[in-house]
C-alpha cells in the first residue's frame, strides 16, 4: 500500500555520481584493433606500476601523503578501462587480450628491473 503525504516540497538538486574517467571513451569506439591493443598495453602498464607502488610503499619525489589515498581509485580505474576494452576487443573481434595475465606478467617485468638497477654491494678484501 502506498503511503501519500501532503504537504510542501522543496526542490532537491538532482545528485548524479560523475563517471569513472576511465571507462570507454568515445574515440575508442572508432579505434582500430591495432590502436584498441596499442592502448590496452598502456593501460596495463599503468595498472601495474600502480600495483607495484602500493606493494612498494612510499614514492621519492612522489606527493607520499595523498599517494595511498589516489592510488587505489586510479587502479580501480585502470581495471575497469582494461575490462571495457577487453570487451571492445571481443565486440570489434579484434585478438583478445585478457587483462589479470596481462598485468600480472607486467608486473613481473617491472619487479625484475627493479631488482637488476639496484645497486649491487661490492665486497672488499684484505689480502
Amino acid at each position: 500500500m502506498p503511503l501519500l503525504l501532503a504537504g510542501c516540497a522543496t526542490d532537491q538538486p538532482l545528485v548524479i555520481d560523475p563517471p569513472s574517467p576511465y571507462m570507454l571513451l568515445p574515440v575508442d569506439e572508432s579505434m582500430s584493433c591495432n590502436a584498441i591493443a596499442a592502448s590496452f598495453r598502456y593501460s596495463v602498464r599503468r595498472a601495474a606500476r600502480l600495483e607495484y607502488w602500493l606493494a612498494a610503499g612510499s614514492l621519492a619525489g612522489y606527493d607520499s601523503d595523498r599517494f595511498p589515498l589516489d592510488a587505489p581509485k586510479q587502479l580501480v580505474d585502470e581495471r575497469r578501462r582494461l575490462d571495457a576494452l577487453t570487451d571492445l576487443q571481443r565486440t570489434k573481434g579484434c585478438t583478445v587480450m585478457e587483462p589479470g595475465p596481462a598485468v600480472a606478467e607486467e608486473r613481473e617485468r617491472l619487479e625484475e628491473s627493479a631488482r637488476n638497477s639496484r645497486p649491487q654491494q661490492v665486497l672488499r678484501s684484505k689480502g
